[in-house]
């Protein structure tokens, strides 16, 4: 065999090499996208295992590791593929989601702002960089960008409700409520815009509109349980005793990513007033109790509880919030669960029970008061912030237009007398803003009695 016919024969051989490459790729692309992960994850590995700087595979086995919650593992295997191609605007757009998984938000801007140097037909691309400048703050830059997509697509419900909350934190409220409008009109089931847009009514003190609003939301969505709670609250009609388990569900898991950049942003002090009395009445903390975090959300309280408690538990309705509890490792155990319910299920199982902004979401404190003091040991604590209900207040509490309750210092002392918890503080206290203004509160510590016998509350149905 001559030169000529090796490298024909070489030549002939790499582009069949390349072929079953590229059949591979694609074979393992298509098992990715019908979900059967195990098997695409393997012909992936096949295929590195080959040519280990094969960027495709890198990239969608990045992917497919965020698939499984594995976001450390997916940047790094995204991140080697743009090593290999930094020209690959979809792997940017991809590292991009993952690093807004991790709430790395400036980071994922910065892969969202090279895919569309990229690309700059990406909408995906325009659509997630407005969302993570919103989050990081940069409300200006976030309607910009906002703004070159729907000039790219105007039909965008998703740009336009990201329009209309940047709009919200530049104090633009016209323009915010017509943006949110135009979102709902593209898309008539977009619980996200309308559970938004009520809040920015709210806020706007404009009661007709948006009881008209969650009229029309509820004639989309009849068993809709956010515009069944806010209807109640705005219109003063069929209001429930406590919130519904789905309403609170719903509105937390959809606030969690970024829940903790707006309780910053409002001042947020429950957690520090609690803390402080608590400290006050039990000294130096020492590691020595058994401590609930009832309603902790994303475990705001959890680091300044955590020197108190030789075990520290957290229960939340929400799953999400309770996901991004459990980032913070400072609880020993995590639950989702009802709080009523879950006390019941635990007598006599905590020193000290704490509950910052919950009980804001129960009208009639009764039933968890007494599961409360069931579930504490005998000279057990119990701390809890509840919002003030402001003016004359002939009802004991009432469901305000935002959607949370309020309640009369009175009816506070009846109800905690009721269930056998003796008041040590009781103080108004502001617990965040709201429009500018403070949100004033109750702070209250009590204790259950040393020895007196408690009856347990019965479950309810």
């Amino acid at each position: 065999m001559n030169r000529k016919q090796r490298r024909a024969l070489a030549s002939a051989a790499e582009v069949h090499t390349v072929a079953g490459a590229k059949q591979q790729i694609e074979q393992a692309i298509a098992l990715h996208q019908q979900g059967q992960l195990g098997a695409a994850e393997a012909l992936y590995r096949q295929i590195l295992r080959q040519n280990p700087q094969q960027v495709d595979a890198l990239h969608f086995l990045g992917v497919l590791a965020a698939q499984r919650h594995d976001n450390e593992g997916a940047v790094k295997l995204i991140s080697q593929a743009l090593a290999l191609n930094p020209h690959y605007a979809d792997a940017y757009n991809n590292l991009g989601n993952v690093l807004a998984a991790m709430a790395r938000f400036d980071e994922a801007a910065t892969a969202y702002h090279r895919t569309i140097e990229l690309a700059p037909s990406n909408l995906s691309a325009h659509c997630n960089l407005g969302i993570m400048l919103r989050r990081s703050g940069q409300f200006q830059a976030a309607v910009a960008v906002c703004q070159q997509a729907l000039a790219l697509n105007p039909k965008l419900a998703e740009v336009q409700l990201n329009l209309g909350k940047a709009l919200v934190a530049l104090e633009r409220y016209e323009e915010a409520v017509v943006a949110h409008y135009e979102a709902i009109h593209l898309r008539p089931s977009y619980a996200s815009a309308y559970r938004s847009l009520g809040m920015l009514l709210y806020r706007l003190d404009r009661k007709e509109e948006a009881i008209d609003l969650f009229q029309r939301w509820l004639e989309q969505a009849p068993d809709q349980p956010v515009a069944r709670h806010m209807l109640a609250a705005h219109s003063g009609q069929d209001a429930p005793t406590r919130a519904e388990d789905a309403y609170v569900q719903e509105v937390f898991d959809g606030m969690a990513d970024g829940f903790d950049a707006h309780l910053h942003r409002l001042n947020y002090r429950a957690p520090e007033w609690i803390v402080q009395e608590i400290a006050m009445m039990l000294g130096a903390p020492s590691r020595s109790l058994k401590v609930l975090d009832a309603g902790c959300g994303t475990g705001l309280c959890g680091p300044l509880l955590r020197p108190y408690a030789h075990h520290l538990c957290g229960v939340d309705l929400s799953p999400r919030m309770v996901a991004h509890a459990r980032t913070r490792g400072s609880y020993d155990e995590l639950v989702v669960a009802e709080l009523t319910a879950f006390l019941i299920d635990r007598p006599a199982a905590y020193d000290l029970i704490v509950s910052a902004d919950t009980l804001i979401y129960f009208g009639d404190l009764q039933p968890v008061l007494a599961a409360a003091t069931a579930a504490l040991r005998p000279t057990g604590w119990l701390a809890f912030t509840v919002e003030r209900s402001e003016g004359e207040a002939r009802e004991a509490f009432r469901l305000d237009r935002s959607g949370r309750y309020q309640h009369t210092e009175a009816y506070l002392r009846q109800e905690l007398d009721r269930a056998a918890l003796a008041i040590k503080t009781l103080k108004t206290v502001d617990l965040r803003l709201e429009g500018g203004q403070p949100v004033v509160g109750y702070l209250v510590l009590a204790q259950r009695p040393g020895m007196a016998s408690v009856t347990v509350p019965a479950k309810q149905a």
